[in-house]
Protein backbone atom coordinates (compact mmCIF):
# COMPACT_ATOMS: atom_id res chain seq x y z
CA UNK A 1 0.00 0.00 0.00
CA UNK A 2 2.92 2.06 0.69
CA UNK A 3 4.69 1.86 -2.41
CA UNK A 4 1.47 2.96 -4.13
CA UNK A 5 1.05 5.84 -1.75
CA UNK A 6 4.66 7.15 -2.75
CA UNK A 7 3.89 6.65 -6.56
CA UNK A 8 0.57 8.74 -6.28
CA UNK A 9 2.83 11.54 -4.02
CA UNK A 10 5.33 11.62 -6.29
CA UNK A 11 3.51 12.34 -9.64
CA UNK A 12 1.69 14.50 -7.57
CA UNK A 13 4.85 16.64 -6.76
CA UNK A 14 5.76 15.93 -10.72
CA UNK A 15 2.67 17.48 -11.46
CA UNK A 16 2.28 20.24 -8.66
CA UNK A 17 6.29 21.02 -10.46
CA UNK A 18 4.70 21.26 -13.85
CA UNK A 19 2.14 23.43 -13.29
CA UNK A 20 4.96 26.07 -11.43
CA UNK A 21 6.69 25.86 -14.59
CA UNK A 22 4.03 26.60 -16.50
CA UNK A 23 3.30 29.19 -14.00
CA UNK A 24 6.36 30.89 -14.67
CA UNK A 25 6.46 30.74 -18.62
CA UNK A 26 3.50 32.64 -18.70
CA UNK A 27 4.69 34.97 -16.18
CA UNK A 28 7.43 35.87 -18.03
CA UNK A 29 5.26 35.95 -21.15
CA UNK A 30 3.49 38.65 -19.39
CA UNK A 31 6.56 40.59 -18.64
CA UNK A 32 7.35 40.27 -22.02
CA UNK A 33 3.80 40.91 -23.38
CA UNK A 34 3.76 44.69 -20.75
CA UNK A 35 7.15 45.54 -22.31
CA UNK A 36 5.52 45.28 -25.86
CA UNK A 37 2.60 47.34 -24.80
CA UNK A 38 4.66 50.11 -23.19
CA UNK A 39 6.97 49.88 -26.37
CA UNK A 40 3.60 50.07 -28.68
CA UNK A 41 2.95 53.17 -26.31
CA UNK A 42 5.66 55.10 -26.29
CA UNK A 43 5.83 55.15 -29.94
CA UNK A 44 2.14 56.18 -30.62
CA UNK A 45 2.81 59.25 -28.48
CA UNK A 46 5.99 59.85 -30.56
CA UNK A 47 4.26 59.50 -33.54
CA UNK A 48 1.13 61.28 -32.54
CA UNK A 49 3.82 64.07 -30.90
CA UNK A 50 5.26 63.92 -35.04
CA UNK A 51 2.62 64.02 -36.73
CA UNK A 52 1.63 67.46 -34.74
CA UNK A 53 5.26 68.93 -35.17
CA UNK A 54 4.79 68.05 -39.04
CA UNK A 55 0.93 69.30 -39.25
CA UNK A 56 2.28 72.80 -38.04
CA UNK A 57 4.92 72.84 -40.84
CA UNK A 58 2.73 72.34 -43.62
CA UNK A 59 2.10 68.78 -44.51
CA UNK A 60 -0.95 67.43 -47.51
CA UNK A 61 -4.03 65.91 -46.82
CA UNK A 62 -2.25 63.14 -48.39
CA UNK A 63 0.23 62.63 -45.98
CA UNK A 64 -2.16 63.37 -43.17
CA UNK A 65 -4.57 60.33 -44.13
CA UNK A 66 -0.94 58.05 -44.71
CA UNK A 67 -0.21 59.71 -40.36
CA UNK A 68 -3.28 58.56 -39.38
CA UNK A 69 -3.94 55.58 -40.80
CA UNK A 70 -0.45 54.50 -39.55
CA UNK A 71 -1.58 55.57 -35.94
CA UNK A 72 -4.69 53.70 -36.56
CA UNK A 73 -2.40 50.59 -36.67
CA UNK A 74 -0.14 51.45 -34.18
CA UNK A 75 -3.47 51.72 -31.53
CA UNK A 76 -4.99 48.21 -33.41
CA UNK A 77 -1.74 47.02 -32.48
CA UNK A 78 -2.15 48.04 -28.86
CA UNK A 79 -5.48 46.34 -28.66
CA UNK A 80 -3.97 43.09 -29.78
CA UNK A 81 -1.81 43.24 -27.29
CA UNK A 82 -4.04 44.28 -24.30
CA UNK A 83 -5.82 41.16 -25.64
CA UNK A 84 -2.96 38.98 -25.77
CA UNK A 85 -2.30 40.11 -21.87
CA UNK A 86 -5.76 39.28 -20.96
CA UNK A 87 -5.29 36.41 -22.50
CA UNK A 88 -2.31 35.57 -20.62
CA UNK A 89 -3.65 36.39 -17.23
CA UNK A 90 -6.57 34.53 -17.34
CA UNK A 91 -4.23 31.40 -18.56
CA UNK A 92 -1.71 31.98 -15.08
CA UNK A 93 -5.35 32.44 -13.18
CA UNK A 94 -5.76 28.95 -14.52
CA UNK A 95 -2.19 27.67 -14.01
CA UNK A 96 -2.33 28.65 -10.60
CA UNK A 97 -5.83 27.06 -9.74
CA UNK A 98 -4.19 24.04 -10.99
CA UNK A 99 -1.32 23.85 -9.41
CA UNK A 100 -3.16 24.42 -6.01
CA UNK A 101 -5.13 21.34 -7.06
CA UNK A 102 -1.80 19.26 -7.25
CA UNK A 103 -0.82 20.41 -4.43
CA UNK A 104 -4.26 19.72 -2.28
CA UNK A 105 -3.94 16.26 -4.19
CA UNK A 106 -0.30 15.42 -2.94
CA UNK A 107 -1.01 16.70 0.46
CA UNK A 108 -3.90 14.16 0.36
CA UNK A 109 -1.51 11.43 -0.55
CA UNK A 110 0.87 12.75 2.18
CA UNK A 111 -1.66 12.50 4.81
CA UNK A 112 -2.87 8.89 3.48
CA UNK A 113 0.82 7.73 3.62
CA UNK A 114 1.08 8.86 6.85
CA UNK A 115 -2.10 7.45 8.09
CA UNK A 116 -1.33 4.33 6.79
CA UNK A 117 2.69 4.59 8.71
CA UNK A 118 0.93 5.57 11.67
CA UNK A 119 -1.46 2.28 11.49
CA UNK A 120 1.30 -0.07 10.93
CA UNK A 121 3.00 1.54 13.71
CA UNK A 122 0.08 0.88 16.02
CA UNK A 123 0.01 -2.38 14.91
CA UNK A 124 3.93 -3.10 15.31
CA UNK A 125 3.88 -1.33 18.84
CA UNK A 126 1.01 -4.39 19.90
CA UNK A 127 2.93 -6.90 18.58
CA UNK A 128 5.58 -6.19 20.64
CA UNK A 129 3.32 -5.66 23.56
CA UNK A 130 2.34 -8.69 22.70
CA UNK A 131 4.80 -10.70 22.42
CA UNK A 132 6.85 -9.09 25.52
CA UNK A 133 3.60 -9.81 27.63
CA UNK A 134 4.12 -13.72 27.01
CA UNK A 135 7.77 -13.15 27.16
CA UNK A 136 6.94 -11.90 30.80
CA UNK A 137 4.23 -14.74 31.31
CA UNK A 138 6.52 -16.87 30.52
CA UNK A 139 8.93 -15.66 32.76
CA UNK A 140 6.75 -15.58 35.63
CA UNK A 141 5.74 -18.92 34.89
CA UNK A 142 8.85 -20.25 34.69
CA UNK A 143 9.85 -18.44 38.04
CA UNK A 144 6.57 -19.92 39.93
CA UNK A 145 7.44 -23.07 38.60
CA UNK A 146 10.95 -23.15 40.48
CA UNK A 147 9.85 -21.61 43.66
CA UNK A 148 7.31 -24.77 44.22
CA UNK A 149 9.88 -27.47 43.97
Amino acid sequence: MSNVLHILIDQAKEKADACLKAIASTQQKIGQAQEKRQMLEDYANECQGSMHSRASSGITGLQLRNQLAFAGKITQAIEQQDAELSFLQSTLTHQQTQWQAALAEQRKYEALFEREKAKQEKAQNKREQKMNDEFAARIHRVQTAGETT
